[in-house]
């Protein structure tokens, strides 16, 4: 697992910025067959405190990260999903 630092309005990985994916734009590279990769980096929920994880893409050949967010046109819209556990292919 890597350590991911919120600072505020920008979040990073590594010392680099991640993007943000919704999962339409995740189901939008598989149709266009945009070769990607998924893994999940454990980090502390915001609002209860708990671990938990998230899940970051990667476009093969790209190198830069995106992290998944839920669509911004629900209520629940713009926010990272996170997992209170891996799913059960990633443990």
């Amino acid at each position: 697992m890597h350590h991911i630092v919120n600072t505020g309005e920008t979040m990073l990985l590594e010392g680099r910025p991640l993007s943000l994916v919704t999962p339409a734009g995740i189901e939008d590279w598989t149709k266009k067959g945009i070769p990607h990769r998924l893994r999940y980096d454990q980090v502390r929920d915001p609002r209860s405190g708990n671990l938990m994880y998230r899940c970051l893409y990667e476009k093969v050949g790209g190198g830069m990260p995106y992290v998944l967010v839920s669509d911004p046109d629900t209520g629940d819209g713009g926010f990272v999903i996170l997992f209170e556990r891996l799913p059960d292919s990633e443990q």
